[in-house]
């Protein structure tokens, strides 16, 4: 990870188009008119001015500037923005789907979008506080809650489990979450102090409604929810688990003959994942 210095992000804006899985229009430049004057010309989104560093002075304190730890970025840095509460993270991308893959894990979030030096650049808050991004509207930006536009999972009733006395703790990775897999290896899961996201090569899971096959990909809450997701983890180093239970920030992991059961620690709730389904409690 490299962290992205206000440098690093003043190179020029270039064309910005918002992507079809987001709601918002943050276009660097203006579109070349429509033949015959039709009205997608009259509609072409407003063009973003200024620089990264006139974005990260109206959103930052001073000297708050850190490493942001998000994953699959070309460099990204976080500061702590204006009313010293939460988080905003400035992170450029290698490209738009790799953008996609990671923010598709992201439940709720505030984001803003634009292209510095040929990658895209997301400026967005974890924590879903609109306030903290308002000032970027003066540069052109529109704000837009993200949230994935994927069917929800079903929640079932299911009966609790019971930790084996054996609990072993799985600590987190230098990047702050675990990361764990089923014995043959064919689903993958991050655990996260506030979600679990797991992977599967499988075709059992839920179909996308336009018939492009089943998702591959599952995001898991603390309070049991949770929805389809097409992100890849590219979770490094996992730890293969036995028929045992485990704790890891948060979260007890018991391996069952239904898959892993996952269950937060705080709200009793989760979910069991395995290479043919997915249920919720």
């Amino acid at each position: 990870m490299i962290s992205m210095t206000r440098a690093a992000l003043s190179g020029p804006v270039r064309c910005g188009a918002a992507a079809a899985w987001i709601a918002f229009a943050a276009a660097g430049c203006s579109s070349t008119p429509a033949p015959g004057g039709s009205a997608n010309a009259a509609a072409a989104p407003p063009a973003i001015t200024g620089s990264a560093d006139d974005w990260q002075a109206a959103i930052c304190r001073d000297d708050t500037a850190t490493a942001s730890g998000t994953r699959h970025t070309v460099e990204g840095s976080s500061c702590v923005p204006q009313d010293g509460d939460g988080i905003v993270n400035f992170d450029r991308f290698e490209s738009e789907p790799s953008m996609k893959a990671m923010l598709s894990w992201q439940p709720s979030m505030y984001v803003a979008q634009a292209v510095v030096e040929g990658k895209p650049l997301a400026i967005w808050t974890p924590s879903g506080e609109a306030e903290d991004l308002e000032p970027l509207k003066q540069y052109g930006f529109t704000l837009a809650s993200y949230q994935s536009p994927l069917e929800a999972l079903p929640t079932t009733t299911l009966p609790a489990s019971q930790p084996s006395p054996d609990n072993a703790t799985i600590p987190p990775n230098q990047y702050g979450y675990a990361v764990v897999q089923t014995s043959a290896g064919d689903t993958q899961c991050i655990v996260d102090t506030t979600y679990v996201g797991c992977e599967t090569d499988g075709m059992n899971w839920a179909q996308h409604t336009d018939g492009s096959g089943p998702y591959h990909g599952v995001r898991i809450n603390t309070d049991g929810t949770g929805s389809w997701v097409d992100g890849n983890l590219g979770a490094p180093a996992p730890t293969t688990l036995s028929d045992s239970t485990y704790r890891a920030l948060g979260w007890t992991i018991a391996v069952t003959p239904a898959g892993m059961r996952f269950t937060n620690d705080t709200t009793g709730h989760g979910a069991v994942v395995s290479i043919q389904k997915v249920e919720t409690f």
